[in-house]
Protein backbone atom coordinates (compact mmCIF):
# COMPACT_ATOMS: atom_id res chain seq x y z
CA UNK A 1 0.00 0.00 0.00
CA UNK A 2 1.35 3.41 -0.96
CA UNK A 3 2.91 5.72 1.61
CA UNK A 4 0.53 8.44 0.42
CA UNK A 5 -2.38 6.24 1.43
CA UNK A 6 -1.15 6.10 5.01
CA UNK A 7 -0.66 9.86 5.20
CA UNK A 8 -4.11 10.80 3.94
CA UNK A 9 -5.83 8.15 6.04
CA UNK A 10 -4.78 10.09 9.16
CA UNK A 11 -7.78 12.33 8.41
CA UNK A 12 -9.87 9.47 9.78
CA UNK A 13 -7.81 8.78 12.90
CA UNK A 14 -7.31 5.04 12.41
CA UNK A 15 -10.96 4.56 11.45
CA UNK A 16 -10.03 1.96 8.88
CA UNK A 17 -7.24 0.11 10.69
CA UNK A 18 -6.65 -3.52 9.76
CA UNK A 19 -3.77 -4.13 12.13
CA UNK A 20 -4.11 -7.53 13.78
CA UNK A 21 -2.03 -6.52 16.79
CA UNK A 22 -3.31 -4.87 19.94
CA UNK A 23 -3.68 -1.10 19.70
CA UNK A 24 -2.18 0.61 22.75
CA UNK A 25 -3.56 4.11 22.12
CA UNK A 26 -6.45 4.97 24.43
CA UNK A 27 -9.51 5.86 22.36
CA UNK A 28 -11.83 8.49 23.84
CA UNK A 29 -14.02 9.18 20.78
CA UNK A 30 -15.00 6.82 17.96
CA UNK A 31 -12.25 6.94 15.31
CA UNK A 32 -12.63 9.77 12.79
CA UNK A 33 -15.41 11.58 14.65
CA UNK A 34 -16.19 14.45 17.02
CA UNK A 35 -18.75 14.61 19.81
CA UNK A 36 -22.11 16.07 18.78
CA UNK A 37 -24.36 15.23 21.72
CA UNK A 38 -24.83 12.45 24.26
CA UNK A 39 -24.36 9.13 22.51
CA UNK A 40 -23.86 10.67 19.06
CA UNK A 41 -20.65 11.40 17.17
CA UNK A 42 -20.12 12.45 13.55
CA UNK A 43 -17.30 12.29 11.01
CA UNK A 44 -15.34 15.51 10.79
CA UNK A 45 -15.00 14.98 7.05
CA UNK A 46 -16.95 13.58 4.15
CA UNK A 47 -15.81 10.02 3.38
CA UNK A 48 -12.86 10.33 1.00
CA UNK A 49 -11.64 8.39 -2.01
CA UNK A 50 -8.74 7.03 0.05
CA UNK A 51 -11.16 5.68 2.69
CA UNK A 52 -13.26 4.02 0.00
CA UNK A 53 -10.13 2.52 -1.56
CA UNK A 54 -9.25 1.03 1.82
CA UNK A 55 -12.76 -0.43 1.99
CA UNK A 56 -12.73 -2.12 -1.43
CA UNK A 57 -9.12 -3.28 -0.96
CA UNK A 58 -10.14 -5.03 2.28
CA UNK A 59 -13.09 -6.69 0.56
CA UNK A 60 -10.85 -7.91 -2.25
CA UNK A 61 -8.19 -9.25 0.12
CA UNK A 62 -10.22 -10.76 2.95
CA UNK A 63 -13.65 -11.54 1.48
CA UNK A 64 -12.11 -12.87 -1.72
CA UNK A 65 -15.40 -12.03 -3.43
CA UNK A 66 -14.69 -10.71 -6.92
CA UNK A 67 -18.34 -9.97 -7.68
CA UNK A 68 -18.79 -7.97 -4.47
CA UNK A 69 -15.52 -6.13 -5.10
CA UNK A 70 -16.75 -5.03 -8.54
CA UNK A 71 -20.16 -4.02 -7.19
CA UNK A 72 -18.52 -1.68 -4.67
CA UNK A 73 -16.57 0.30 -7.27
CA UNK A 74 -17.78 3.90 -7.73
CA UNK A 75 -19.53 4.70 -11.00
CA UNK A 76 -16.94 6.96 -12.66
CA UNK A 77 -19.24 7.63 -15.61
CA UNK A 78 -21.13 10.16 -13.46
CA UNK A 79 -18.38 12.62 -14.39
CA UNK A 80 -19.46 12.71 -18.03
CA UNK A 81 -22.14 15.18 -16.91
CA UNK A 82 -19.42 17.69 -16.01
CA UNK A 83 -19.27 20.47 -18.57
CA UNK A 84 -15.52 21.06 -18.35
CA UNK A 85 -12.68 18.53 -18.14
CA UNK A 86 -15.04 15.56 -17.79
CA UNK A 87 -12.64 13.03 -19.31
CA UNK A 88 -9.96 13.84 -16.72
CA UNK A 89 -12.33 13.16 -13.85
CA UNK A 90 -13.66 9.97 -15.41
CA UNK A 91 -10.15 8.59 -15.83
CA UNK A 92 -8.51 9.71 -12.59
CA UNK A 93 -10.89 11.01 -9.92
CA UNK A 94 -11.20 7.78 -7.97
CA UNK A 95 -7.81 6.22 -8.72
CA UNK A 96 -5.33 9.12 -8.81
CA UNK A 97 -3.33 10.34 -5.80
CA UNK A 98 -4.31 13.85 -6.83
CA UNK A 99 -7.86 13.23 -5.66
CA UNK A 100 -7.12 10.87 -2.75
CA UNK A 101 -8.37 13.33 -0.11
CA UNK A 102 -11.44 14.36 -2.12
CA UNK A 103 -14.93 13.04 -1.25
CA UNK A 104 -15.93 9.75 -2.83
CA UNK A 105 -18.82 10.18 -5.28
CA UNK A 106 -20.56 7.99 -7.83
CA UNK A 107 -21.79 5.63 -5.13
CA UNK A 108 -25.28 4.45 -4.28
CA UNK A 109 -27.25 4.52 -1.04
CA UNK A 110 -26.74 0.75 -0.70
CA UNK A 111 -22.98 1.07 -1.21
CA UNK A 112 -22.79 3.78 1.45
CA UNK A 113 -24.64 1.54 3.92
CA UNK A 114 -22.27 -1.35 3.11
CA UNK A 115 -19.33 0.93 3.92
CA UNK A 116 -20.89 1.86 7.27
CA UNK A 117 -21.36 -1.81 8.17
CA UNK A 118 -17.79 -2.69 7.16
CA UNK A 119 -16.37 0.23 9.12
CA UNK A 120 -18.42 -0.76 12.18
CA UNK A 121 -17.02 -4.29 12.07
CA UNK A 122 -13.41 -3.21 11.60
CA UNK A 123 -13.46 -0.57 14.34
CA UNK A 124 -15.20 -2.89 16.81
CA UNK A 125 -12.45 -5.43 16.16
CA UNK A 126 -9.92 -2.73 16.97
CA UNK A 127 -11.75 -1.63 20.13
CA UNK A 128 -11.75 -5.19 21.48
CA UNK A 129 -7.95 -5.11 21.28
CA UNK A 130 -7.60 -1.66 22.82
CA UNK A 131 -6.93 -1.58 26.58
CA UNK A 132 -8.78 1.12 28.48
CA UNK A 133 -11.08 2.12 25.65
CA UNK A 134 -13.92 4.39 26.80
CA UNK A 135 -16.41 2.14 25.01
CA UNK A 136 -16.38 -1.40 23.70
CA UNK A 137 -18.90 -1.39 20.88
CA UNK A 138 -20.03 1.27 18.39
CA UNK A 139 -22.05 1.52 15.20
CA UNK A 140 -21.36 3.70 12.17
CA UNK A 141 -24.35 4.56 9.97
CA UNK A 142 -25.84 7.29 7.84
CA UNK A 143 -27.26 10.17 9.90
CA UNK A 144 -30.94 10.87 10.02
CA UNK A 145 -31.97 14.20 8.50
CA UNK A 146 -32.54 15.68 11.96
CA UNK A 147 -29.14 14.47 13.22
CA UNK A 148 -27.46 15.95 10.15
CA UNK A 149 -29.20 19.30 10.63
CA UNK A 150 -28.30 19.37 14.33
CA UNK A 151 -24.60 18.84 13.53
CA UNK A 152 -24.62 21.27 10.60
CA UNK A 153 -26.07 24.04 12.78
CA UNK A 154 -22.87 24.10 14.82
CA UNK A 155 -24.64 25.21 18.03
CA UNK A 156 -26.21 28.18 16.20
CA UNK A 157 -29.85 29.07 15.59
CA UNK A 158 -30.56 28.09 11.97
CA UNK A 159 -33.32 30.70 11.75
CA UNK A 160 -30.71 33.41 12.19
CA UNK A 161 -27.76 31.51 10.74
CA UNK A 162 -29.14 29.20 8.00
CA UNK A 163 -25.65 27.99 7.03
CA UNK A 164 -24.45 27.16 10.55
CA UNK A 165 -22.00 30.05 10.40
CA UNK A 166 -22.13 33.72 11.29
CA UNK A 167 -20.76 34.60 7.86
CA UNK A 168 -20.62 33.20 4.33
CA UNK A 169 -17.49 35.07 3.20
CA UNK A 170 -14.04 35.03 4.74
CA UNK A 171 -11.41 37.77 4.53
CA UNK A 172 -7.82 36.52 4.34
CA UNK A 173 -4.69 38.20 5.67
CA UNK A 174 -3.81 39.39 2.17
CA UNK A 175 -7.23 41.09 2.13
CA UNK A 176 -8.66 38.69 -0.45
CA UNK A 177 -12.27 37.75 0.15
CA UNK A 178 -13.09 34.08 -0.42
CA UNK A 179 -16.08 31.80 -0.06
CA UNK A 180 -16.68 30.05 3.25
CA UNK A 181 -18.47 27.22 1.43
CA UNK A 182 -17.91 25.47 -1.86
CA UNK A 183 -21.13 26.58 -3.56
CA UNK A 184 -21.96 29.06 -6.32
CA UNK A 185 -22.03 32.57 -4.86
CA UNK A 186 -23.97 35.42 -6.49
CA UNK A 187 -20.85 37.62 -6.28
CA UNK A 188 -18.51 34.90 -7.59
CA UNK A 189 -16.99 37.13 -10.30
CA UNK A 190 -15.72 39.59 -7.71
CA UNK A 191 -14.16 36.96 -5.44
CA UNK A 192 -10.45 36.29 -5.67
CA UNK A 193 -10.41 32.61 -4.74
CA UNK A 194 -9.13 29.38 -6.23
CA UNK A 195 -12.11 27.08 -5.71
CA UNK A 196 -13.37 25.23 -8.73
CA UNK A 197 -15.72 22.26 -8.79
CA UNK A 198 -15.24 19.66 -6.07
CA UNK A 199 -12.70 20.28 -3.27
CA UNK A 200 -10.83 18.14 -0.68
CA UNK A 201 -12.68 16.88 2.40
CA UNK A 202 -10.73 19.26 4.66
CA UNK A 203 -11.63 22.33 2.60
CA UNK A 204 -13.51 25.16 4.34
CA UNK A 205 -13.52 26.31 7.93
CA UNK A 206 -15.04 23.81 10.39
CA UNK A 207 -18.16 24.68 12.34
CA UNK A 208 -18.31 24.69 16.13
CA UNK A 209 -18.59 20.89 16.23
CA UNK A 210 -15.48 20.51 14.08
CA UNK A 211 -17.40 19.49 10.94
CA UNK A 212 -15.95 20.44 7.54
CA UNK A 213 -18.02 21.00 4.39
CA UNK A 214 -21.44 20.50 5.93
CA UNK A 215 -22.50 23.19 3.47
CA UNK A 216 -21.49 22.76 -0.16
CA UNK A 217 -18.79 20.63 -1.77
CA UNK A 218 -20.90 17.46 -2.11
CA UNK A 219 -24.47 16.81 -1.06
CA UNK A 220 -24.56 14.23 1.73
CA UNK A 221 -26.83 11.21 1.88
CA UNK A 222 -28.87 10.72 5.03
CA UNK A 223 -30.63 7.61 6.26
CA UNK A 224 -33.87 8.64 4.56
CA UNK A 225 -33.27 7.07 1.15
CA UNK A 226 -33.34 9.47 -1.80
CA UNK A 227 -32.66 12.51 0.37
CA UNK A 228 -29.41 14.50 0.58
CA UNK A 229 -28.44 17.57 2.57
CA UNK A 230 -26.06 20.53 2.40
CA UNK A 231 -26.09 21.37 -1.28
CA UNK A 232 -23.06 20.94 -3.54
CA UNK A 233 -20.32 22.69 -5.47
CA UNK A 234 -22.28 23.92 -8.49
CA UNK A 235 -25.53 24.69 -6.68
CA UNK A 236 -26.35 28.33 -5.81
CA UNK A 237 -25.62 29.23 -2.19
CA UNK A 238 -29.28 30.05 -1.60
CA UNK A 239 -30.16 26.36 -2.07
CA UNK A 240 -27.41 25.07 0.22
CA UNK A 241 -28.99 26.15 3.50
CA UNK A 242 -29.22 23.61 6.30
CA UNK A 243 -32.98 23.17 5.96
CA UNK A 244 -32.85 22.67 2.18
CA UNK A 245 -33.22 19.18 0.70
CA UNK A 246 -31.83 17.60 -2.46
CA UNK A 247 -33.43 14.55 -4.04
CA UNK A 248 -31.55 11.79 -5.87
CA UNK A 249 -32.30 8.42 -7.44
CA UNK A 250 -28.91 7.28 -8.65
CA UNK A 251 -25.19 7.84 -7.94
CA UNK A 252 -24.03 11.30 -9.00
CA UNK A 253 -20.88 13.40 -9.36
CA UNK A 254 -22.03 15.71 -6.55
CA UNK A 255 -23.37 13.10 -4.09
CA UNK A 256 -21.30 11.72 -1.20
CA UNK A 257 -21.80 11.03 2.52
CA UNK A 258 -20.36 11.02 6.01
CA UNK A 259 -21.12 8.72 8.92
CA UNK A 260 -22.46 9.26 12.38
CA UNK A 261 -21.46 6.91 15.17
CA UNK A 262 -23.56 5.76 18.09
CA UNK A 263 -22.37 4.00 21.25
CA UNK A 264 -23.91 0.79 22.57
CA UNK A 265 -23.84 1.80 26.23
CA UNK A 266 -25.35 -1.51 27.29
CA UNK A 267 -22.76 -3.65 25.53
CA UNK A 268 -20.18 -3.54 28.32
CA UNK A 269 -22.80 -4.42 30.94
CA UNK A 270 -24.16 -7.25 28.77
CA UNK A 271 -20.65 -8.51 28.16
CA UNK A 272 -19.79 -8.37 31.86
CA UNK A 273 -22.97 -10.27 32.81
CA UNK A 274 -22.29 -12.94 30.19
CA UNK A 275 -18.68 -13.26 31.33
CA UNK A 276 -19.75 -13.44 34.97
CA UNK A 277 -22.37 -16.08 34.17
CA UNK A 278 -19.83 -18.12 32.22
CA UNK A 279 -17.25 -17.86 35.02
CA UNK A 280 -19.82 -18.94 37.62
CA UNK A 281 -20.82 -21.90 35.47
CA UNK A 282 -17.19 -22.97 35.05
CA UNK A 283 -16.54 -22.52 38.78
CA UNK A 284 -19.61 -24.60 39.60
CA UNK A 285 -18.31 -27.42 37.41
CA UNK A 286 -14.92 -27.25 39.16
CA UNK A 287 -16.57 -27.34 42.60
CA UNK A 288 -18.63 -30.39 41.63
CA UNK A 289 -15.53 -32.11 40.36
CA UNK A 290 -13.68 -31.39 43.59
CA UNK A 291 -16.55 -32.79 45.66
CA UNK A 292 -16.65 -35.93 43.55
CA UNK A 293 -12.90 -36.43 43.86
CA UNK A 294 -13.06 -35.88 47.61
CA UNK A 295 -15.84 -38.44 48.01
CA UNK A 296 -13.89 -41.07 46.08
CA UNK A 297 -10.86 -40.46 48.25
CA UNK A 298 -12.92 -40.92 51.40
CA UNK A 299 -14.15 -44.29 50.10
Amino acid sequence: MRIFLVVVTTFFLFAFMRNKETVNTKITVPPGTSFIKEGLYMDNYEVSNIAWQEFVAWVQKYDEDTAKYKQLQPDVTVWYALKVDAERYVNSYFSSNTFASYPVVGISYEQAKAFCQWRTERVNEMLQKTPGSTFKRIEYRLPTESEWEFAAAGKLDTTKYPYGSEQTLQKLKNKDVVRMFNCVYPEKDSLNDFQSNIMPVNFSKPNQYGMYNMIGNVAEMVSEKGLAKGGFYDLPLEYCKIKEQSAYKFPNRYLGFRCVCTIDNNFSNKQQKETSKKEKSEQSKKDKKKKTVGFEQEQ
